[in-house]
């Protein structure tokens, strides 16, 4: 069984753009590792970029000089189902706004956890179904 969850940022225009995760997506297994890595808009445009994830890493690309796929990934690297796994792309999905994108994206993703990138901060949603609680993750910068 997983725990999926979905990734979305919010856009200048106010939209939501957002992606599935099928793994992991769990506050302290994707929250953290959000949190944590993912903590400028070119970086998680660039996973947004990935389309539907199995897993998400810390690290967003493999190297290239090693070998990385969907059935034996390097060790912290994302899995994207379509790069990793040739599958047809599944991009990032488009929400009205928050609100819409609270209210739907986790049915549409059947994820248990919602997460949004919104102006330099991580939240979740689907904790305990109230609000949205502000993620704060402290990492040892020498690991990135």
């Amino acid at each position: 069984m997983s725990t999926r969850a979905a990734i979305g940022m919010k856009q200048p225009d106010g939209k939501i753009w957002s992606i599935y995760v099928h793994n992991n997506g769990f506050v302290a297994g994707v929250g953290v590792i959000l949190a944590g890595w993912y903590d400028t808009r070119k970086r998680v445009n660039a996973l947004l970029k990935l389309g539907a994830l199995s897993s998400l890493g810390k690290k967003l690309k493999p190297n290239p000089k090693k070998p990385h796929s969907f059935a034996q990934p390097q060790p912290n690297v994302t899995v994207a189902y379509h790069r990793d796994r040739g599958e047809t792309l599944r991009p990032a999905r488009a929400y009205r706004d928050v609100e819409d994108y609270r209210i739907n994206g986790k049915e549409d993703f059947c994820a248990d956890y919602v997460y949004l990138y919104d102006s330099g901060k991580w939240f979740v949603y689907g904790v305990a179904d109230e609000d949205w609680i502000e993620m704060k993750v402290t990492v040892n910068r020498e690991e990135k």
